[in-house]
């Protein structure tokens, strides 16, 4: 069973002017997001602030997403945090709100052997039948999961995917090399879509979708209709957007630029603050080039 194919944005999480979640504008979110064409949604992944959203506040999150996605697109929830008890509560809440499956990072600051890593998602997919994304990103986790780890994973019954932003597309190759024909492979990086494509992976889990959801579902799009020379120039196009929108620590360049954009997905909540100074500058000429201001 395929978890999506193409592009799954990691939708921002609104807040409104008292810093609280505005499910109004996530309901709003959720629709232009689907409308424009996009293939699948994920909710409260890193993107949407998952780190200082209440667990209270993501079962809210996932109910409403959940009524709102209604089936149309696969609905993934970000589960991912450190204490692995944690993960399995929220998996669980997640579960019982609907997802369709479940984006959970390996164990981050207190890291863990590659044992450890396992034992983890094994823990979760024995308590909580859901599919499982496995979330390589070792710029934040400290930690990165080999290719030989990954193959590993494979090997426990929900693990059904990964997220590979470790940026290493050798060791992309090398997973894809071995991987399942049932386990699928999405680039985190939206700089590699098409060369994580190429080497048979099957689409994105995208920041720059937030922006730009039509062009990237074109670049997708074209390259599984076999249109090579389009889907090419189509990730050349988004270049420079991902520079803006990956020039500070995401999601604090998208959020910023969406505040631009005049969209009313509110201020973000500390630690993270809005882009300033030579950045700002950078983002605003970019999303002008892209005629989006």
């Amino acid at each position: 069973m395929s978890i999506f194919k193409g592009v799954a944005t990691a939708l921002v999480t609104p807040f409104d002017e008292n810093n609280r979640v505005d499910l109004n504008v996530l309901e709003t979110l959720i629709n232009d997001q689907i409308e424009s064409g996009i293939n699948g949604l994920v909710i409260c992944g890193t993107t949407g602030e998952s780190p200082t959203v209440t667990d209270k506040e993501k079962d809210e999150i996932f109910r409403v997403s959940n009524e709102v996605i209604a089936g149309r697109v696969p609905f993934i929830a970000g589960t991912g945090t450190n204490n692995t008890q944690h993960v399995l509560e929220l998996t669980e809440i997640a579960a019982k709100r609907g997802a369709d499956s479940v984006l959970i990072n390996n164990p981050y600051y207190n890291k863990s052997s590659d044992e450890g890593i396992y034992n983890s998602y094994e823990y979760i997919s024995d308590r909580v039948d859901v599919p499982i994304i496995v979330y390589n990103v070792p710029s934040r986790t400290g930690k990165n999961i080999s290719a030989s780890l990954a193959i590993e994973l494979t090997k426990i019954k929900n693990v059904k995917a990964f997220k590979e932003a470790s940026g290493d597309l050798s060791q992309v190759a090398r997973i894809m090399k071995d991987l399942p024909e049932d386990v699928e492979l999405y680039s985190g990086n939206d700089d590699q879509i098409m060369p994580v494509l190429s080497l048979g992976g099957d689409g994105v889990i995208s920041t720059c979708s937030n922006i730009i959801p039509k062009t990237c579902v074109e670049l997708t799009d074209a390259f599984f209709s076999g249109d090579i020379k389009t889907a090419i120039q189509k990730q050349l196009d988004i270049l420079p957007m991902c520079d803006a929108l990956f020039c500070e620590c995401n999601p604090i360049p998208v959020k910023t630029a969406m505040k631009i954009m005049g969209l009313k997905t509110g201020d973000m909540r500390l630690p993270l603050v809005e882009l300033t100074g030579a950045k700002r500058e950078l983002l605003e000429k970019t999303l002008k080039e892209y005629s989006l201001i």
